[in-house]
């Protein structure tokens, strides 16, 4: 069976890019401005996925295989990415990656640059295995991914961006740095703290109550909401609907699905409740969203 090849589009995904007049308020910010992100983004099961760059890229591409395989070569050089495995290209060389196509891989990547980039990256085309121990943190990381991501998908707001891009550091340092970021670490993120950002990344087309979704987690919606609380600084279902508006800003910009449409793949049949809803936290309707990003 011929499996097609593509860049993305897969189910599930989550994909930012960060906009010329976003990256030049970066530019004038000297705390971030010697390290940040132009892209980021989470493919699932990314079955299929293909990309070839004769250039290369202007910024390192930083992937992070959580699960499945996958091959990346680097100026003809070719490595097998697996499980828990990083490898990092540098800017400017000729590179392809692509998913295995019967173990896909669930790949996390960050494409970042400044002044200073050189300096925080681990090493590059070598690749970074990142050890299941006792104490390896890896759900640790996963949140601080998460946290950047999260917060890059409201870039609208500069505090969101200012703090995503102070997580890199923190995130390139716990890789380049492992030992130290091992040893000093609290007790790993509980599993149905991981299970619940899982269940919301794959099902933003459904609705749930907080009280369901500590029943898929195997725990209460107490403990549920607190841990939340801790990590995030917001509730499951603040976070899940900040989740559903950033998506609902994907479709309005990349796609040409009626406000109707898009209503319908976040769960919502009512398009006028969603619209509120939309209107609340952007504060502008759907439709000036989409004529002001596209103007």
């Amino acid at each position: 069976m011929n499996i097609q090849k593509r860049q993305d589009g897969f189910t599930g995904q989550r994909m930012v890019y960060i906009p010329d007049h976003v990256e030049k308020q970066i530019l004038q910010d000297p705390r971030i401005r010697d390290l940040y992100i132009t892209h980021i983004g989470h493919f699932p099961n990314a079955k299929g996925q293909y990309r070839d760059r004769p250039t290369g890229s202007e910024q390192y591409i930083l992937f992070y295989c959580k699960s499945g395989q996958g091959r990346i070569s680097v100026e003809g050089n070719e490595t097998l990415v697996k499980s828990n495995n990083v490898f990092i290209i540098p800017p400017n060389k000729m590179c392809r990656y692509s998913s295995s196509e019967t173990q896909p891989w669930d790949n996390y990547w960050i494409h970042f640059t400044g002044k200073n980039a050189d300096l925080y990256t681990p090493p590059c085309e070598v690749l970074l295995p990142i050890e299941e121990t006792i104490n390896s943190r890896i759900e640790d990381r996963m949140l601080i991914f998460e946290q950047m991501l999260q917060n890059l998908e409201q870039y609208n707001n500069f505090e969101n961006v200012l703090y995503a891009n102070t997580c890199l550091k923190y995130y390139l340092t716990s890789i380049r740095q492992i030992e130290n970021f091992r040893f000093t670490g609290d007790k790993p993120a509980g599993d149905y703290f991981s299970k619940a950002l899982s269940f919301m990344n794959n099902n933003t087309n459904k609705r749930i109550t907080l009280s369901e979704l500590g029943e898929i987690c195997g725990c209460s919606s107490a403990n549920l909401y607190k841990v939340f609380m801790k990590k995030l600084k917001c509730s499951p279902m603040d976070y899940f609907l900040q989740m559903k508006i950033q998506k609902a800003c994907r479709y309005l910009v990349n796609s040409e699905k009626r406000i109707k449409e898009i209503a319908q793949e976040l769960g919502y049949d009512d398009q006028y409740y969603f619209s509120r809803l939309f209107s609340k936290h952007i504060r502008m309707s759907p439709s000036q969203f989409r004529n002001n990003e596209k103007s």
